[in-house]
């Protein structure tokens, strides 16, 4: 017996995908049995001191809040009959005020108070905002043309209907009692819950950043050694150079090693980034445009003159950019300053058109050998190009100019 009232009066919801919906889902069942049972008794005490239209109009609100409470232990739904349960309600403080005449409706404010904040409460705030408006409007109207009868009325009570109207009085103070015990009692519930919820939040937090430290470092770790080996790879060349006599040899090795280098300085900026997705764009041209004219010692002075819009970029991108640039810079530090007086290289790399980027090259000066169809040089720009899914175009009059146009490919 007592597993019965205990699996009545206290039954186990779950729900393993939303502890909200279980809540309010408790909340319904115990309120709306509440209810039923509160409104059952009162029901018996209007039938022995009261008006039968009154008693009749409780007995049916009990019937659908008995039925309703039924459905919702059964079923574990509860939306639809706690809207239910309110419309029954809404509609029988109502009903009472226009059809039930010589009797007294004042205690009528007190269920209208319950519906409302039973509203409020189990299905929220929008529906509890309706049924504020449907009871400001119905209170409204039959005080504005019923009051005085109401008064009157009220100064000639039986002991019968005083009787009715204590005992109904005491079960609407319990209602709303238990109305806002039940609610403290969910929201202290509902803390306890987002309480444990924040700390396995927190403790899950705690061993991600503990893994991506961890993964930071070795990322790090890989740069570091990825640069460690590309500069011995350096050095290998430059001392395989150094055997070599022939100076169109001797050049090929040299710009084989600044492709290297290129690549090189990559993995060192990101060694040094505290962002391992992502490198730092304007920082690495300069570094990369500065290394590659001290390198070439030309003799004379070269400006460089770098625009940059972008913050930073992926390294699926970078990487083919670098040896672009590379290409281009060599290339006009080998072959296009004829007046030493005037020499300059411009780079500017900004946003277009949304999500592209554009990078634009020029020089001030006159190639002595211009590009020609099949170099190595533009085959390895034209094909860093299409892997970067863009589009060049190359101008050599007035000035030499590469425009490249592409999308940033993300990294997976």
């Amino acid at each position: 017996m007592l597993k019965l009232l205990q699996s009545v009066f206290s039954p186990k919801f779950t729900n393993e995908t939303n502890s909200e919906d279980v809540t309010k889902l408790t909340l319904a069942y115990r309120m709306s049995l509440f209810l039923a049972i509160a409104i059952g008794i009162l029901s018996i005490v209007l039938f022995i001191y009261f008006h039968i239209a009154v008693a009749a109009i409780t007995l049916i609100a009990f019937f659908s809040l008995l039925v309703a409470t039924i459905y919702i232990y059964r079923t574990g739904k509860f939306k639809i009959p706690t809207i239910i349960i309110n419309l029954i309600g809404a509609i029988s403080c109502a009903i009472p005020l226009f059809v039930i005449d010589n009797q007294p409706h004042f205690l009528n404010a007190f269920w209208i108070t319950i519906n409302i904040l039973f509203a409020f409460i189990v299905i929220g705030v929008k529906w509890g905002i309706a049924f504020t408006i449907f009871h400001a409007i119905c209170q409204s109207f039959y005080f504005y043309y019923f009051l005085d009868e109401q008064m009157e009325i009220m100064r000639n009570l039986t002991a019968e209907q005083l009787n009715a109207t204590v005992v109904n009085c005491i079960i609407c103070f319990l209602i709303i009692g238990y109305l806002g015990w039940e609610n403290i009692r969910t929201n202290e519930v509902g803390r306890k819950k987002l309480n444990e919820a924040q700390d396995v939040l927190q403790v899950q937090y705690n061993i991600i950043s503990k893994q991506n430290e961890e993964k930071t470092v070795m990322l790090k770790e890989i740069h570091h050694r990825v640069k460690n080996n590309l500069q011995i790879i350096t050095s290998l060349l430059r001392l395989q150079s150094r055997e070599l006599e022939n100076p169109e040899a001797i050049a090929k090795f040299k710009d084989a090693t600044h492709r290297v280098i290129a690549m090189s300085m990559i993995h060192e900026k990101m060694y040094q980034s505290d962002h391992l997705s992502t490198l730092h764009l304007r920082e690495y041209l300069h570094d990369l445009s500065s290394d590659l004219v001290s390198s070439y010692q030309s003799g004379y002075p070269v400006s460089l003159k770098i625009d940059c819009d972008i913050d930073s970029i992926g390294l699926r991108s970078i990487v083919p950019i670098a040896l672009i640039l590379n290409e281009l810079i060599s290339n006009s530090l080998k072959y296009a300053f004829d007046d030493y007086d005037n020499c300059l290289i411009s780079i500017s790399f900004m946003h277009h058109q949304g999500k592209k980027c554009k990078l634009i090259y020029k020089d001030s000066g006159t190639w002595k050998a211009p590009s020609r169809q099949g170099s190595f040089g533009l085959d390895l720009i034209e094909s860093l190009t299409d892997q970067l899914e863009g589009t060049m175009e190359l101008k050599t009059y007035p000035e030499t100019m590469f425009d490249i146009t592409f999308s940033p490919q993300e990294d997976q």
